[in-house]
């Protein structure tokens, strides 16, 4: 069994342990690499939130009240009670309009930990919790747990000697989608350079009715999504103009991410080429299949005592990795040849 705690009990923790239940009713979750470790095998052992809508009630009810927008598409069964975590910047600036807070006492986060001797600690937190988040990842570090950073908390590169020393692996920072705007638009260009196209210029906005779509109308926010995404198209596309992040909040979305996409390159002899895609997908089951893969490969590393920011992991499936692989072809031959290491025998 893989132990797992969650940390925030949001969208992207709803869509999750949905994939989880799936997959336990024998049903696929397309898109999982196949590490030897039985998905069915991964268990939520605990979760931690701050609003009172939340707090106290079973995980399996908690998934879906306000200000969730996941859809129940399968039922959860899971009796865990979401415990009240410390609050630190949860709630600043616009974040104060979406959360109603609890009002009981915060738990102690790393003997929760310990006594449900978790192995790994989901990071699900809103973006700009970063208080919050560094609170959490001192807490899994205390508590010998591996830690997976899905915000765009600066984390992986503040905290990687920690964790190198205590053989714990810690992976971030900031979820890249299955299939998202931003994984959608990266790959689009290199196929288009693959096909010799000369990439100009190119922009990506994203509509939601989320509550990070929701945050994301505070500016320094929007900013920080903003960079975050830009930055990890041009690492794949070096010398372009491009402009990509969250651009507003519909609240009648809901969990629909609507992502539109603009490319402008010339080819053969200076020949235009322009393209305007509307991509529609839905935010929380994009993290399912990636959250999944990195809790197993979390757990075959730290039983290996392979510690710290993981390159080869952080790189595939995360938008702000310590390093920035230049193509996904890169990106998934590195990872692929890492795990081909792991299952190599252990040395005596």
């Amino acid at each position: 069994m893989i132990r797992v705690a969650l940390v925030g009990v949001g969208n992207a923790a709803a869509a999750f342990v949905q994939g989880l239940e799936a997959i336990k009713e024998g049903l696929n979750v397309f898109g999982i690499l196949d590490l030897g470790i039985n998905p069915s095998d991964i268990e939520i052992v605990a979760a931690f939130d701050i609003d009172k809508r939340k707090v106290g009630k079973k995980l399996s009810e908690a998934l879906f009240v306000k200000p969730n927008v996941v859809e129940m598409k399968i039922p959860v069964k899971s009796d865990v009670t979401v415990l009240r975590g410390p609050t630190l910047d949860g709630i600043t600036g616009i974040l104060s309009d979406v959360i109603e807070e609890s009002e009981e006492k915060p738990v102690d986060i790393t003997d929760v930990l310990r006594s449900n001797k978790v192995d790994v600690v989901l990071n699900l937190l809103p973006t700009g919790a970063d208080q919050a988040s560094e609170y959490y990842v001192k807490a899994a570090l205390e508590a010998n747990s591996a830690f997976i950073n899905a915000t765009p908390a600066n984390i992986v590169n503040k905290f990687d000697k920690d964790f190198k020393e205590r053989k714990l692996p810690l992976f971030g920072d900031d979820l890249l989608s299955q299939i998202g705007g931003t994984a959608f638009h990266a790959g689009l260009i290199e196929f288009l350079k693959s096909r010799g196209v000369k990439v100009l210029r190119s922009y990506q906005i994203d509509i939601a009715g989320t509550t990070e779509a929701y945050v994301a109308l505070e500016d320094w926010r929007k900013d920080k999504k903003k960079e975050i995404k830009s930055s990890f198209i041009e690492t794949h596309n070096e010398g372009m103009d491009i402009v990509a992040g969250t651009s507003d909040y519909v609240e009648f979305l809901g969990d629909k991410r609507v992502s539109y996409i603009y490319i402008e390159g010339i080819y053969g002899y200076g020949v235009p080429i322009r393209v305007d895609i509307s991509l529609k997908t839905y935010d929380g089951p994009n993290a399912v299949a990636p959250l999944i893969d990195l809790v197993r490969l979390a757990k075959i590393a730290k039983d290996r005592g392979i510690g710290g920011a993981i390159n080869e992991i952080c790189g595939y499936y995360f938008k702000n990795p310590p390093v920035k692989y230049k193509s996904f072809s890169e990106a998934r031959e590195a990872l692929e040849k890492f795990i081909s290491m792991m299952r190599e025998p252990r040395a005596e």
